[in-house]
């Protein structure tokens, strides 16, 4: 078995911290920062205000379609997941990380409205496959032009490697 070598210790000096926190070495996990630190509290502010302006973009392209922002979303799922496999209510909620019956709702809506398809499950009858419809596929094909225009000057500064690097979002609670 081989021995692992312990990872470098490097040393970060932080201006505006506490005297005791001013120089800890990076590999420090946020968790352990004190919630007081300067740079812990601008990056906090600034993941907030990042989300905020998030939310208030997507609320602005869902209403040019005349959708809730919660039906954008789930639009937006079930366009990405079809790639994948077959889409349940259950996938749908675990790539939005909400509970099944929000998803359940919101796709219910969007049968209304003539976007999505609902299908019986032939082996499981509590469940059902969602899929678009030509309406759907159609209204995306127009807004992929959209959020390209949206995308581009949003993540100009960012490379895929960049992209690739995904937050750790926490696990749903049942």
């Amino acid at each position: 078995m081989r021995e692992r070598k312990p990872r470098a210790r490097t040393q970060f000096k932080l201006p505006g911290a506490s005297r005791a926190y001013r120089d800890f070495d990076t590999n420090l996990r946020a968790s352990e920062i004190p919630p007081g630190d300067t740079r812990l509290r601008e990056f906090v502010a600034d993941f907030y205000a990042a989300i905020s302006m998030m939310r208030i973009l997507r609320q602005e392209i869902a209403s040019t379609l005349s959708l809730t922002s919660a039906e954008h979303s789930v639009l937006l799922a079930v366009w990405y997941l079809e790639r994948k496999k077959e889409i349940t209510v259950r996938a749908i909620a675990d790539h939005l990380h909400v509970a099944a019956a929000y998803v359940t709702s919101e796709v219910s809506r969007l049968v209304a409205k003539g976007l999505l398809t609902k299908t019986p499950d032939k082996l499981d009858r509590r469940a059902v496959s969602v899929g678009l419809t030509k309406r759907a596929r159609d209204l995306l094909t127009r807004l992929e032009r959209t959020l390209g225009d949206v995308n581009r000057p949003l993540f100009s500064g960012l490379s895929f490697r960049d992209l690739c690097i995904r937050p750790s979002v926490p696990p749903r609670h049942h």
